[in-house]
């Protein structure tokens, strides 16, 4: 677990304290990887004004036990970088390297994992959602929808997405989880694509 101190500087009132950066998070530490989850790792409250904001630096997330490992790389448009010496050598052809540049598609990617389901897949079931929005012409159409969990209830096993529309989340969408099996099933050629290093898997990659 890597971190670091620095001195951030207020960007209401201007006043500067110390804060704690992390720049590598091991998913066994379940303290740290849940402050991360609920935002508080790095969420910045000033003590001066109260001011509160997330600060946004380069960061690794390692689950070795789901075989996974996250780059979040913000204020970036890369599509794929390449980190050398961050992960065990006899553990590379297993790990599946992700990069991310916002928060919440870290989060995404690591409830994904976490549910044992595969991220793309995920994202095909997301652009079937939108694009079946579109096709009905529903009145509010998201501008992304975010994997969150794995429901089971009574009547079945299903989905559950949450929507942004701006900087606002609508009602979770619930989506039966035999729609995820068919898409996997049919969209099979998608296998046939490596994903080398620490890549962006998203809309965009499905749609190549």
């Amino acid at each position: 677990m890597k971190s670091e101190v620095q001195v951030i500087t207020c960007p209401k009132c201007g006043s500067k304290q110390e804060f704690t950066l992390y720049r590598s998070i091991n998913a066994s530490n379940h303290e740290i990887r849940e402050k991360f989850l609920d935002g508080s790792l790095t969420m910045l409250v000033c003590d001066n004004c109260g001011f509160s904001g997330a600060v946004e630096y380069p960061l690794l997330y390692h689950d070795l036990n789901e075989k996974f490992s996250l780059y979040f790389q913000p204020d970036s448009t890369e599509r794929t970088v390449s980190l050398q010496n961050v992960l065990p050598a006899h553990l590379l052809s297993e790990i599946r390297m992700r990069l991310v540049h916002t928060q919440d598609d870290m989060r995404e990617k690591i409830f994904i994992f976490r549910d044992k389901l595969d991220d793309r897949i995920i994202e095909l079931v997301k652009d079937s959602i939108l694009r079946e929005m579109e096709a009905k012409k529903e009145k509010i159409i998201p501008d992304a929808l975010y994997y969150a969990e794995d429901r089971f209830a009574c009547e079945g096993r299903s989905l559950i997405f949450v929507p942004r529309l701006g900087t606002e989340y609508l009602d979770p969408i619930k989506i039966p989880f035999e729609t995820y099996e068919k898409i996997k099933m049919l969209m099979h050629v998608i296998w046939e694509r490596p994903v080398e290093g620490y890549t962006v898997v998203d809309k965009e990659w499905i749609r190549v």
